[in-house]
């Protein structure tokens, strides 16, 4: 079953919550987990270079003691690290006094002030345990090539980071979907029971207005507040029925002379203008539209209605008509510019005084909005409220 436009907008919103926290959280776990990562290899480099430098000078002191020429033999018939056999991946390096190069494979500028530091994607270790034998005041391991472990660790941190956003945003998906469903059932039976009072009412309001007419022994002005009571129920009806019950994706659409259908919504709607003693203006010329006659009437009945609830007494309505657009132009109350945004949304009214259920203006807009209508509002607060449709 398919979300309405407020269920999703609910849902919509709940998720941008929901989302942006545990985004937020997220991304601080993974930085959080980058940098463990990044400490960690390097406590872990710095330890096995540091044993590897340690036993290098193990073997240059015990050389010295035991008078051991091999060793300098073999520094100048083989790669250094071969004389030591260190691990392969390192590069050694031997400093006598004052930093003097003993036997160097590599032109890096060494850091002497630090043990262990990080440089042109290498680690470095200084190492000055050899205490002068064999005239080695330090020993230098390298280890090279470090940006493809950091690329490594990045990948394993995106690779997590990304796993756990989609399992995030999968989870609250569920989640809303599990917080909106009592929501939904209690709206499905709402309207179910709206839907059917609705259908109900049609019966008793259409006796009421029909039998309105034959009732002559009744004072005129109760009978006249007795058909406007009944029109007002009924233009009401109108409004719920086409809301809930009518199929707008299947409606039929015919040319209606628009001029003829705003005279006859005129002459139903004389007695609730009369009733205010409201002065009506009509600048109609001949317009043909090809739409279906049912909304264009609650499109018209709700312009008019509400230019009539909300005009003043003895106030005025303009309803022009013409190739480009319909407009209806009142005297009343006018709207507060900051309520003029949300005008057109469902429920919402301008005024509670005035009654009514705020679902007017909706339908207007929905029914503008099906026949790519264009809805503009020009409301000036204690002068009047002006509603055009461009077709």
């Amino acid at each position: 079953m398919s979300l309405s436009h407020y269920e999703k907008r609910s849902l919509i919103r709940f998720l941008l919550i929901y989302l942006l926290s545990i985004y937020t959280f997220i991304l601080i776990l993974a930085g959080m987990f980058y940098t463990i990562q990044m400490k960690n290899m390097q406590e872990n480099y710095a330890l096995k270079m540091r044993a590897t430098a340690s036993a290098i000078s193990h073997k240059i002191v015990t050389a010295h003691m035991m008078e051991d020429a091999d060793l300098e033999k073999c520094f100048t018939q083989k790669p250094i690290e071969q004389c030591f056999g260190v691990d392969e991946g390192y590069q050694v390096a031997l400093f006598g006094a004052e930093h003097k190069p003993l036997h160097v494979n590599f032109n890096d500028q060494i850091d002497f002030e630090q043990k262990f530091y990080l440089k042109n994607d290498s680690f470095f270790y200084v190492d000055d345990s050899a205490q002068h034998h064999l005239g080695v005041h330090y020993i230098v391991i390298k280890q090279s090539s470090i940006s493809s472990i950091i690329n490594a660790i990045k990948q394993e941190v995106v690779l997590y980071l990304l796993l756990s956003l989609a399992f995030a945003t999968l989870l609250g998906y569920v989640l809303a979907k599990l917080f909106l469903k009592p929501i939904k059932a209690e709206i499905e039976t709402l309207d179910t029971f709206i839907k059917d009072s609705t259908h109900e009412l049609n019966t008793p309001i259409t006796a009421i207005l029909m039998s309105i007419s034959t009732l002559k022994d009744v004072d005129e002005k109760k009978r006249k507040r007795i058909e406007l009571s009944a029109k007002r129920i009924a233009t009401l009806y109108g409004n719920l029925s086409y809301m809930l019950l009518h199929d707008k994706q299947n409606e039929e659409k015919t040319d209606i002379d628009v001029k003829k259908l705003i005279e006859e919504r005129l002459e139903y709607f004389a007695d609730l203008m009369a009733s205010k003693q409201i002065d009506l203006t009509l600048k109609l010329e001949e317009k043909t539209l090809h739409i279906n006659e049912e909304s264009l009437s609650k499109l018209i009945d709700n312009l008019l209605s509400n230019a009539i609830k909300y005009n003043r007494f003895e106030g005025s309505i303009e309803v022009i008509l013409d190739f480009e657009k319909l407009s209806v132009k009142d005297s009343g109350i006018g709207i507060k510019s900051s309520k003029l945004g949300d005008i057109t949304k469902r429920y919402k009214r301008a005024n509670s005084d005035k009654g009514g259920f705020g679902i007017g203006l909706d339908i207007v807009n929905t029914i503008c909005k099906a026949n790519n209508f264009r809805l503009e509002i020009d409301s000036v607060e204690g002068k009047g409220t002006t509603f055009s449709v461009y077709f």
